[in-house]
């Protein structure tokens, strides 16, 4: 885009950022050459190849903070969005350079992603439990849980099959759901010890994802037994190949650990932190 220049030409210096829900404003001395390129309806990157970056601060105005802007590279400035945008609007006003962006506005939906299935048996407890069985039915009470809040659910699988990667993937994309949330219980190679491995852990891989696998992680370990055993960013298939939605995958305690999956794999603790993971949805995404 290039927008109407002044005859007066002005060297373009980028010192500041303005942040609000739904605008991005930036001042300038000049309308700048300006290209916005979409990755995806939660990431941008907005390039002012005629324009120095000095980039002093950002200002976020509101406290709820849809947007979040990147580390500057070379002219591009990444843009990252917590709810999915449906279209960014480019305009010079008042020297400066503003973006209005509007969002979709879609119900919101959960897809639960219970990991392995069929003959993909996933890890192993000590008394024989196989983690696709334990995924199953946790997946089985967290929809039950959200249907109870009124969230719409749907899942990969109902029942013990195989469903590829891809096949989960593409569910998520069909049924236009906005969080994809797969559930796994943690193994470990055969060379670590896995009685000093414990706790629960919760992987992204996009930016846009962080916040919610971060929020959803401390609830876990703050409301029930399990230990906080790490936040990942991880090249994961269903992670990686899921951008245009948060996703995230929960990995709830070891099942290799012989005292944690006698822990994991009760009903009481299945029922307690499904609860709890719904709740944690519920709040995050539909709060009032």
């Amino acid at each position: 885009t290039r927008f109407q220049r002044s005859n007066q030409v002005k060297k373009n210096i980028l010192r500041s950022i303005l942040v609000s829900e739904n605008q991005i404003e930036i001042p300038l001395n000049r309308a700048p050459m300006c290209n916005l390129e979409r990755l995806g309806k939660y990431k941008y990157f907005l390039d002012l190849p005629d324009t120095d970056m000095d980039l002093d601060w950002v200002h976020y105005q509101t406290q709820s903070g849809s947007i979040i802007i990147g580390e500057v590279i070379r002219s591009k400035i990444p843009i990252i969005f917590k709810k999915p945008v449906a279209s960014i609007n480019e305009k010079w006003e008042n020297n400066s350079l503003v973006l209005e962006i509007e969002y979709y506005q879609q119900d919101f939906a959960v897809c639960i992603d219970p990991g392995h299935g069929g003959e993909q048996m996933g890890s192993r407890s000590p008394k024989g439990i196989w983690e696709k069985e334990l995924n199953l039915s946790f997946a089985q009470l967290l929809k039950e849980e959200l249907i109870n809040l009124n969230v719409s659910t749907i899942m990969t699988r109902d029942e013990d099959e195989f469903v590829s990667l891809d096949e989960r993937v593409n569910y998520a994309e069909e049924e236009d759901s906005l969080l994809f949330l797969s559930i796994h219980h943690n193994a470990l190679p055969d060379a670590r010890d896995p009685n000093l491995e414990r706790g629960a852990s919760c992987h992204y891989f996009h930016e846009q994802s962080k916040p919610f696998a971060n929020y959803l992680l401390n609830k876990v370990v703050e409301h029930t037994e399990l230990s906080y055993s790490g936040l990942f960013r991880q090249n994961l298939h269903v992670l990686r190949e899921n951008p245009d939605r948060i996703s995230v995958l929960l990995e709830l305690g070891y099942l290799i650990h012989p005292l944690e999956s006698e822990l994991i794999s009760s009903a009481d603790f299945q029922a307690k932190t499904a609860r709890i993971v719904a709740k944690a949805i519920k709040n995050f995404f539909l709060q009032d």
